[in-house]
Formats: structure tokens, sequence, C-alpha cells
């Protein structure tokens, strides 16, 4: 639907409201008729904002009618409907009665408008999210086409609440697809667009909901688009300037961007944007935030940094925030920057936390990234063989699993182990055995180019400990695209809380 100009439709149905023709309401708009008919066909550039008002104050056709009228024809259209032959005489009556028998599943969701919707200044209270999450169990059983016809024409879905809920959605389903997430966070935009109150307040809802579908858009390599949506973010936040305080929190757009900058490479922006994101956060943010942080600053080769912030989040974590899963996350981290800077002997206290914590969750994939870390404390201490061995079994176990990018890292630790003592003959043995790992990841394109470097390489005896490291942590990377929500299919899991 959204690939589609509804401006072109919307034309059509207003003149058809009217009984007016093309040339007939261009004499009443005072506009080129060439110009009305381009503006009608179907794909061609909208009318300017003005120009639509035009056409409204014509026809005497409420905006979100025609909005309301051509979201159902799509509706119509995507059942694949057309009018029989036979009835061409009675076709008024025919698509009246289709478009009930399409329409009626989303009609019933909405409720008799009651007056004006609430324009509310102060932050969201429990009351508002209680009305935001009634209002998002009506949308969630329906189809996306439904649910653009509902908030486009009920009122009561107008709602600040419902739309910071349905950009929550949208991140939430970015763990199961890219796709839902992209709906749902079109739908937040829909929603923010529609708001009541003063423009400035609508803008800042809907720079918030641009956030979030760059957010779905990143998760989908849809790039430059993801770019796009994030400016388009921001400039709409300097019109917004300091409006409604509470709602449409600036830290999560920071937060976002952060996640989309790490995957570009652009470990300092990224680390900025969480900066900003961690002095404007809601507290129940804070602690995600400063473990994302410190990953970020691992990727970025800065694990001295990483430990610092990973100690500065312990208090709250130990008091208890983020349940058993961040004191994990903790614990795992700060062994991994420990062995970067070849300090695996102040690990073993951490590890045996580490340890107790994995037993009391009885998480099966925690426990086998723990035998992977007490693998890589053996070979920086010196036990190489018992190393190898641990890694190339926790290894095959990640391939039956089908985790094909968990089986890469361990993989690629066991090759930095055996380049660095000079065993290449072992590596290029190692690398074709682990083809049908490489095989059934989906490496993006520089990535790739990485991988077929390195193996070439590899083929010729001359790899280097660095060049596995480099496709080791590109393979990482795009295991955290998806940021506390789980992996994706083959993906490493969130080491980030």
């Amino acid at each position: 639907m959204g690939t589609k100009n509804d401006s072109a439709a919307q034309i059509r149905v207003a003149r058809a409201l009217k009984g007016l023709n093309q040339d007939e309401l261009a004499r009443e708009i005072r506009l080129d008729p060439s110009a009305l008919s381009r503006y009608e066909k179907e794909g061609a550039t909208a009318p300017p904002p003005e120009v639509m008002d035009r056409i409204c104050t014509a026809t005497e056709a409420r905006r979100d009618l025609l909005e309301g009228v051509v979201t159902a024809y799509r509706v119509l259209q995507a059942t694949a409907w057309r009018p029989p032959a036979a009835h061409a005489e009675n076709l008024a009556a025919e698509v009246a009665s289709c478009f009930a028998a399409a329409l009626a599943p989303a009609l019933v969701t909405l409720t008799a408008p009651d007056g004006r919707p609430v324009v509310k200044d102060a932050p969201p209270t429990a009351e508002d999210r209680a009305e935001a999450q009634t209002l998002f169990l009506r949308l969630s059983p329906r189809t996306a086409e439904e649910r653009l016809l509902i908030v486009g024409v009920g009122r009561q879905y107008r709602n600040a609440a419902l739309c910071e809920r349905l950009c929550d959605e949208s991140k939430s389903a970015t763990a199961r697809s890219a796709e839902d997430a992209r709906r749902w966070a079109d739908l937040a935009l829909r929603v923010a667009e529609r708001l009541p109150g003063p423009a400035r307040r609508r803008a800042k809802a809907m720079g918030y909901a641009c956030a979030f579908v760059g957010n779905a858009q990143r998760v989908a390599n849809e790039f430059p688009a993801v770019d796009a949506a994030f400016a388009r973010s921001r400039a709409l936040y300097e019109v917004a300037h300091l409006d409604a305080p509470g709602w449409f929190l600036e830290a999560r757009v920071f937060d976002l961007e952060a996640s989309l900058r790490r995957d570009q490479g652009r470990f300092r922006d990224a680390l900025e944007l969480l900066d900003r994101a961690l002095a404007g956060c809601e507290p129940t943010d804070r602690v995600r935030l400063q473990l994302k942080q410190a990953s970020t600053l691992e990727q970025d080769d800065r694990p001295e940094q990483a430990l610092a912030v990973l100690e500065e989040a312990r208090p709250a974590i130990e008091r208890g925030e983020g349940g058993p899963r961040f004191r994990w996350v903790l614990g795992f981290n700060v062994v991994k920057n420990l062995i970067q800077l070849h300090r695996a002997a102040a690990a073993e206290p951490h590890l045996a936390e580490l340890r107790r914590l994995t037993a009391e969750r009885n998480d099966d994939l925690d426990s086998l990234r723990l035998r992977w870390l007490d693998a890589a404390v053996w070979a920086e201490l010196g036990r190489r063989t018992e190393a190898l061995a641990e890694m190339a079994a926790v290894r095959a176990e990640f391939a039956a699993l089908k985790l094909p990018a968990d089986a890469a890292l361990v993989g690629l630790h066991e090759a930095v182990i055996l380049l660095e003592d000079d065993r290449t003959a072992k590596v290029r043995a190692l690398v074709r055995a682990m083809k049908p790992i490489f095989g059934a990841l989906d490496l993006r394109r520089e990535t790739l180019a990485t991988y077929r470097l390195f193996v070439a390489a590899v083929e010729r005896e001359v790899a280097t400990a660095t060049q596995a490291r480099a496709l080791a942590k590109a393979i990482e990377q795009a295991g955290k695209r998806v940021d506390g929500a789980g992996p994706r299919p083959g993906q490493v899991r969130s080491t980030e809380g």
C-alpha cells in the first residue's frame, strides 16, 4: 500500500463525490488541467499540501474521509475482486456488497467517536499506557491493510501513547521479521501524522516513529533508505524543539541510530550517540545502554574502556536490574575483554560466577558459550591442545544446532590459535571443513569479501591471525543487528543484554 500514490486516488474520489470532471475541478481550484491530470495518475508525484487543501475545499470532502475510502479500496484490491460481467448493470450494488464483506472485520473494531481526542501535555501515565494497550489489542489480530484503515478513520486511535506502543512492537518484531517491524513502524507513523494538538508535538511524534521505520529498514539492510529515515527523524525533532516533555524521548532515537552507525563500522559516531542516549534515557534503560556501550567499545578495539563501562554498570546489575540475564552478560563480556587484554589469569573469579549463573539458568546455549570462553582462557594460559580440542567440540555442537554464526566464530578462534603457532596446514584443513558453515551464513557484501580474502590467504598459507580476527569481528557485528531482542536465525545471540 505504501508504494501507491494514494493522493491520486483521493483526487479521483473527491471529483466523483462532487460530480466534477477534470476540467471543471481544475477551473474550481485555479490549476492547469494537465497538472491535475498528472496528479491523478497512479505512481505520479503527490500534489503539494496546499493543492490538496484546495481540492478538498472545492469538493467539500474531508481529507480523512478520502483517506478512508481509498484505504478501503486498497483492501478490496487485495482480495483480487473483479466485477462479473453479468452484473455490470448493478455494478454499484456489487461494489457495495464486496466492500462490506472485505471491510467488516476491520470496521467492527471502530467504535463511535466520543468527541475530539484529548490533547495532553503531561508525560504518559499508567492509565495512558493501559488505554494504548487496549487499542493495540484491537489492532493486533487485523491485517496490515485493515490496521491502516482503522487508524485512518477511528478518532480514538489518534493517541500518543498508542504511537509509542506501536513503536515498541516494531522494535520487538525485529527479532522475528523485518517486514513485520516495518509494518508496525509505518502504522505508528500514520498515527503520529494524525495526532491532535500543536504541529510541533505532531512533528515530535513523527520524528520518533521515523526512527523506528529506519530501525526496521536497518534490520532488512535497506540502504540508503535507513540514513534517509534517520535524517528525517532528526529534522522533525528540530521542528518540535522541546515540545511535549516526557513523550517520544529522543534518547531512544539516539539508541536506534547508534545501532545503525555500529553496523556501518562507525564506532565513534555510535559511541557519541550512546552518550547522548545515556544523558536523557529513562532509568530503566540505563544499564542496557551501558552494556551496549561496552560492546561497541570492544568492537572498536578499546577493551580497557569497555571494562570501565562494565564496572560502572556492575552495582546496578548486582542490585538486580536486568535480572540474571544481565548478570550473565556482564560476566561474559568482562572475561572477553580480559582475554583481549591478555589478562586471562584475572578472569578466573568471573568464570566461577558465570558457571554458577549458567547452572541456575539451565540454558544450553549459554553453557556452550561458557565452554568456549573457558577454552579461550586455557589458550591464553598456554593450554593450547586442550583449548583446541574443546573449541572443536563446541563448534560441532553449534553446527548441529544450526547456529552457523556461532560455529563460525568458534572456528575462527581456533584459526587464530593455530596461526599464532604457525600451523598453517592445520588452518587450511580447518577452513575447508568449515565451508558448509560459512555457506549457511547470510553474509553482507563487505563481510563476504573479507571471508573470500581470508580463504584465499589460507589456501596460499599466508593468512594471519589478524585476518582471522577481522573476519570474526565482522560476523559477530552482523549478529548484533537485533539489539537486546535475541538473534535472527543463524546469528549470534546478543551479549549486550
